[in-house]
């Protein structure tokens, strides 16, 4: 695990005595693509929770919560309401994206596809 500079935390599986190579290289290709890929995934997740307000990446998983939920890696955001700080109680969403099946023939492409949200939305008032 290691933690960025904003505070969010990137988990990569591990393999033998330390982080995977293969989970390191998705991770930097990931937290390279982050601002193009949180907007994508905020956009699935906002029509969940009505209010003023932010979301907040807490952290990139390509561990084995990402496996138990048959994604490349999850994106766990928490929405923060106005005039708020982040805590306990905030509402979380875990969005999972995954490579589509390749043809054999095919070049890689790295699309990706939301699997899962999950989180614990409460009412705003």
């Amino acid at each position: 695990m290691t933690r960025l500079a904003d505070d969010t935390e990137v988990v990569v599986a591990a393999d033998g005595n330390g982080p995977s190579p293969l989970g390191i290289d998705k991770a930097i290709a990931i937290v390279q693509s982050r601002f193009y890929l949180e907007p994508r995934a905020i956009q699935l997740i906002a029509p969940f929770l009505k209010g003023r307000g932010s979301w907040r990446l807490l952290t990139i998983d390509f561990g084995v919560e990402a496996l138990r939920h048959a994604s490349e890696f999850l994106m766990c955001f928490a929405f923060v309401t106005a005039n708020t700080t982040l805590c306990g109680t905030s509402p979380y969403f875990e969005v999972g994206f995954a490579l589509p099946k390749q043809r054999p023939l095919e070049d890689p492409v790295f699309l990706l596809t939301v699997r899962t949200i999950v989180g614990i939305p409460f009412p705003m008032a």
